[in-house]
């Protein structure tokens, strides 16, 4: 018989509640306890599309782990290099990885993601913590993290162990900041939706008066002559000639309604706003920007994002000792793939002596070739040192 596995104890280790410590009091005396909002903002479709417009460009951003030493780069850890390039967890790749923990980041304000180590403290997986609740506590001078999560289990781990990544920090002293500046926006946005529905809705239906002029009749009889006309011209589905009928006692007149519904400046204006929140526009979001738009966002929105990862992967993943020695992760992308051809030629065509073969071919987005990591010289780029020979025509044999 199966065991159904936990995925609290696979990435914790234990399917045990643990608690320790007391609350953490910060400088400014806010509570420190982060609650995840309850997600409806991700059911807005302008807020999905931009929070995806940023995850999958910000997923292709390329992680890689260094080590400087003496003003020269030494080989990589290869397990570190492939948990963050490759496979971060089993669950996910790395693609799936960045692109969940940039998703939390933009729809929470906050991501916190579990440094996994072995006994020997080696890096062994990296899972974004996905829970309802954090508390921060305080235990023998050191700061933890207590999660809760839906099913009621709490996990505490310290805080030099989780990965946390903010935006809009400014308020708090630990947590970032919140998605209220964009609630009047998104009220506003709704408001303006339901209003066009319910105009469609009104000029669907008949409107008006139904006049009888039987005299005196009695309440009731009104009701049963307007309920039986709604009956026999409105509501009858089989009645598609949009003619009613009625007797010489009955007449009937038509009221026209001309609902206000919200003009295309006050849609755009409302959407300006959510997408100005996530520092984008429309061509960002439609894939139709330009060479200058691409390089404006790029430096405005996921180079922030590269540099606080790579700040925050670099402090958490490696001891002092270890960063002191030159350990380092940061994330990189070719920007130049998302450049115009002509841009693209001139580029290889003036920094062949700085670019190997292959960073030359990656720009054109051609694979790698196996001799490929070589640079090319051209005769107008040569040593300083044999200069005078090269001028001279070679005197000095």
């Amino acid at each position: 018989m199966m065991e159904k596995r936990s995925l609290f104890k696979k990435i914790f280790g234990s399917d045990k509640n643990n608690q320790i410590g007391t609350k953490l009091t910060l400088l400014n005396n806010y509570n420190a306890t982060w609650t995840r909002y309850n997600g409806k903002n991700y059911d807005n479709i302008t807020i999905r599309s931009c929070i995806d417009t940023i995850a999958r460009n910000g997923a292709k951003l390329n992680p890689k782990h260094i080590r400087k030493t003496t003003n020269k780069f030494e080989p990589s850890n290869q397990n570190i290099q492939r948990i963050i390039s490759e496979q971060p967890n089993e669950l996910m790749n790395a693609y799936d990885f960045y692109y969940k923990v940039i998703s939390l980041l933009y729809l929470d304000e906050d991501v916190f993601i579990y440094v996994m180590k072995d006994e020997n403290d080696n890096l062994i997986g990296l899972y974004p913590i996905n829970s309802n609740q954090v508390d921060l506590l305080e235990y023998n001078d050191e700061i933890f993290v207590k999660f809760s999560f839906g099913t009621g289990r709490i996990r505490t781990v310290a805080y030099k162990d989780i990965i946390h990544l903010r935006r809009h920090f400014c308020e708090n002293d630990i947590f970032g900041g919140s998605n209220k500046p964009i609630f009047e926006a998104l009220s506003f946005q709704h408001i303006l939706k339901e209003g066009i529905v319910n105009a469609i809705k009104t000029t669907m239906g008949i409107k008006g008066i139904l006049k009888s002029t039987k005299s005196m009749l009695k309440p009731e009889d009104v009701k049963k002559n307007r309920d039986q006309f709604v009956k026999d011209f409105i509501d009858n589905e089989e009645n598609g000639t949009g003619i009613a009928g009625l007797d010489a006692y009955t007449d009937f007149k038509e009221i026209n309604i001309n609902p206000m519904i919200a003009t295309d400046s006050q849609m755009a204006s409302c959407n300006n706003d959510i997408l100005d929140f996530f520092g984008l526009n429309e061509n960002i979001i439609k894939s139709k920007y330009t060479e200058e738009e691409w390089n404006a966002f790029y430096e405005s929105v996921l180079e922030p994002i590269a540099l606080q990862m790579s700040l925050e992967f670099t402090n958490k993943i490696f001891t002092l000792g270890e960063k002191y020695h030159g350990n380092k992760i940061f994330f990189e992308s070719n920007r130049l793939q998302y450049a115009s051809n002509k841009t693209k030629i001139e580029v290889a065509r003036y920094m062949n002596n700085y670019l190997t073969k292959n960073e030359i071919r990656e720009i054109f987005n051609y694979a790698p070739v196996e001799d490929g990591d070589v640079f090319m010289q051209d005769l107008n780029h040569i040593d300083g040192n044999i200069a005078n020979n090269y001028q001279g025509g070679g005197k000095d044999e």
